[in-house]
């Protein structure tokens, strides 16, 4: 004879459903642990970077460089700044102070290159 109905799971139906709770916190807790405790991703190769600069750049060259890039990030901030009003407006100002304190800080240093 075929019987129609299959037989009924061996656990409770909430017992199931907490064993697969179970399971779903393990699985979070080992992808958390692999991602904060595993060795970290290997170096994006040169020719995967969006902007790659040359190795024969030198020291000076590279310095003004960064100067007029932090100098057009200053202005971009400035002009930001001059549409915005409260809160927005002091985080934009708070970018373009820290954007010439460093530009200050890569401007001395090319001064102390070009006196040697």
């Amino acid at each position: 004879m075929k019987k129609i109905v299959p037989d009924p799971p061996a656990a409770p139906l909430h017992a199931a459903a907490q064993c697969d709770a179970l399971s779903l916190d393990r699985a979070a807790t080992d992808r958390a642990l692999n991602f904060y405790l595993l060795d970290p991703k290997p170096p994006r190769h040169v020719d995967l970077a969006t902007y790659a600069i040359p190795d024969s750049v030198d020291l000076e060259a590279a310095l003004a460089q960064a100067s007029d890039l932090l100098r057009c990030a200053g202005a971009s901030a400035s002009e930001a700044g001059n549409g915005l009003s409260g809160h927005s407006r002091n985080l934009v100002l708070s970018v373009m102070h820290l954007v010439e304190l460093a530009k200050a800080y890569v401007d001395k240093s090319l001064d102390g290159l070009t006196t040697h």
